[in-house]
């Protein structure tokens, strides 16, 4: 109970300081915010009114010193307003749930893949040290973690959708059109997880136990799948959490080179349009996911680790 409720207040603290810090920048950036609001709501229109900049000024406090802006905004979310789109006058919660399903298919279809090759290659490099396997797949995964997302997608698209025209480059709608986003993100996954997994593997196949194991004639196969496998997933699962949350922000740069729907895009058009409600809003909710998601991983990592359980238990 003590961990979650420290959990809790850490979390109040990082949004509180998260909210502040956005606000701030959004505030202090350059242009007029009423004629930002003016562009998004009328396009067609080049030069507006002063009568109608001073109606949107007088609409959303813009006129109002900056706490008292930040206060307004603060309060309104305690009560569960995120507020209205500067660009559309529509929800930001309506806005955020129509584009949520997107990112959320692209980083999980990302993560399984990857996790599936992962585990692939860091088995074989365990199983095999030493040999050409576990050398390919260190250089797999080290080139993985060089490759920008954006480049490697850049490179899909050139392959995969313009010279053999497999595979749509660009937009929403269709499994096709997630084919190369998801393989952009979970080569990165790929790279991450091998070089981790093939280090715990490499722990656990070196502890005492295994020894012990091999001299009471258990076949290496069934050592490694229902020990050492077992073992090693248990520093992992932080580390699968870790980069699940990362997808859900990383998603942004490959939904932009793809020109995907989905809560990347949506904050970079938020910025560009200077859609302050918005942009806090996916701001904050990507630092609750980012909190969230490791919390559950180390409670679930303290839960199935042994030794943690009767360290809590003699506390």
């Amino acid at each position: 109970m003590k961990y979650f409720l420290s959990r809790l207040q850490g979390l109040a603290f990082v949004l509180l300081g998260i909210s502040l810090i956005t606000f701030t920048l959004s505030y202090f950036s350059p242009g007029d915010r009423a004629e930002a609001i003016a562009h998004a709501r009328y396009p067609e229109e080049i030069a507006f009114p002063p009568e109608l900049l001073q109606a949107i000024r007088a609409e959303f406090h813009l006129e109002e010193p900056f706490w008292l802006q930040y206060l307004y905004w603060f309060g309104n979310v305690l009560r569960g307003d995120f507020g209205l789109s500067y660009a559309s006058q529509t929800s930001v919660w309506d806005i955020f749930i129509g584009n949520l399903g997107e990112t959320v298919t692209l980083s999980l279809t990302s993560l399984g893949l990857g996790l599936a090759v992962a585990f692939l290659l860091a088995s074989l490099a365990v199983r095999h040290p030493g040999t050409w396997l576990d050398r390919a797949a260190v250089m797999l995964s080290s080139v993985g973690a060089a490759m920008p997302s954006y480049w490697l997608g850049l490179l899909l698209i050139l392959g995969f959708a313009v010279h053999l025209g497999w595979f749509p480059s660009y937009g929403t709608g269709t499994p096709a059109h997630l084919v190369l986003p998801a393989l952009t993100l979970a080569f990165w996954v790929m790279a991450s997880q091998t070089r981790l997994l093939r280090s715990f593997m490499l722990e656990a196949a070196n502890q005492p136990f295994v020894e012990t194991l091999r001299l009471r004639g258990i076949s290496e196969s069934e050592i490694f799948f229902r020990h050492v496998l077992r073992h090693a997933m248990v520093p992992a699962v932080t580390m699968i959490a870790v980069d699940f949350a990362s997808l859900l922000e990383g998603a942004i740069i490959v939904e932009l080179t793809f020109a995907r729907s989905g809560l990347g895009s949506l904050l970079a058009g938020s910025v560009l349009s200077r859609d302050l409600p918005m942009v806090m809003f996916l701001v904050m909710f990507f630092a609750v996911a980012y909190v969230v998601i490791n919390s559950l991983a180390e409670a679930l990592q303290a839960a199935s680790d042994p030794a943690t359980r009767t360290q809590e238990q003699r506390v």
